[in-house]
């Protein structure tokens, strides 16, 4: 399996890569935590304000895609998901590390998986996102090797679906 920044690769497309996140806001039991971002360049894009037409419709297919594959593959694994979230930032870019450096800003969506009976990132509340260090995300298990297989094969039957043809989508 492919890694990229720590993060098991679940679908890349020309200009996008779809990333399990090893360190999720969001437990893998209580629907789980992906990101979308440039797979070439990290820093290709400030935000989506930075995107050609072409680049929005294929950074929205690649979203439509990886959602709708998420819960039908994650429901196969006994995990129901009700809501899918999704969360553009960025601002931590701006936080210092340990060294006093500033990283710079770039694309990456955030996308949550919600589960009715979540306990700690209780669904109908909005994803609670506190920084990393304040130990909140102890214990939040990611996505397992399985749980992405799930999602890589039904990714596969929707990318050769007529509702994603990339005719349709003049992509």
């Amino acid at each position: 399996m492919k890694i990229i920044d720590g993060n098991k690769v679940i679908w890349e497309t020309n200009n996008f890569v779809v990333l399990a996140e090893e360190h999720p806001f969001i437990s893998r039991e209580e629907g789980g935590h992906m990101i979308i971002r440039g797979n070439k360049d990290k820093y290709r894009y400030d935000s989506r304000l930075d995107f050609s037409p072409k680049e929005i419709l294929e950074q929205q297919r690649l979203c439509q895609m990886i959602c709708e594959a998420y819960k039908i593959a994650m429901k196969k694994r006994n995990i129901e998901i009700v809501r899918i979230n999704f969360f553009e930032a960025g601002n931590w870019a701006w936080k210092k590390d340990e060294n006093g450096n500033i990283s710079k800003p770039h694309y990456h969506e955030h996308i949550f998986g919600r589960t009715i009976d979540a306990k700690k990132q209780k669904f109908p509340d909005a994803p609670y996102l506190p920084d990393r260090k304040s130990g909140f995300y102890d214990g939040f298990i990611p996505l397992d090797d399985t749980d992405i297989e799930y999602i890589i094969k039904e990714m596969e039957i929707l990318n050769n679906s007529k509702k994603y043809s990339k005719d349709i989508w003049n992509i």
